[in-house]
């Protein structure tokens, strides 16, 4: 039996403004340096604050580290959807011509389109 006690595949993210200049919000020293990892419910980069006392959410479905607002709602009951299979899904209902709003998380569904011309042609952009 294989026991894992560090995660694995984390990035790495290093602000060096030691040469001067305005810091990013919430950062105290000119050099920082953190651990990253990506959320694969929803693919947001995670920055392992090296600080943080509480353990993180580890999804029993995919077992893979999941950000505070992923963990919540697996925490809640929700199920385990990676963003690869959301994708999956969206692409074989628009192949069925099917409606994805009904598969898509409600921030994408819900959120106001914006319309950006592209080669004299309307591009839909979801922000």
């Amino acid at each position: 039996m294989l026991i894992v006690t560090q995660p694995t595949n984390l990035g790495y993210l290093m602000i060096d403004n030691r040469a001067g200049g305005e810091l990013p919000p919430g950062i105290s020293s000119p050099f920082f340096e953190a651990a990253t990892y990506t959320c694969t419910h929803c693919q947001s980069v995670v920055v392992m604050n090296p600080e943080r006392k509480r353990e993180r959410y580890k999804c029993t479905g995919c077992s893979h580290l999941l950000c505070d607002n992923c963990g919540a709602k697996r925490a809640a009951g929700a199920p385990c959807k990676t963003w690869a299979q959301l994708i999956d899904e969206v692409a074989n209902l628009e192949a069925r011509g099917l409606d994805t709003s009904l598969v898509l998380p409600t921030e994408l569904v819900e959120a106001p389109a914006q319309t950006t011309p592209v080669d004299n042609n309307s591009a839909l952009i979801i922000p």
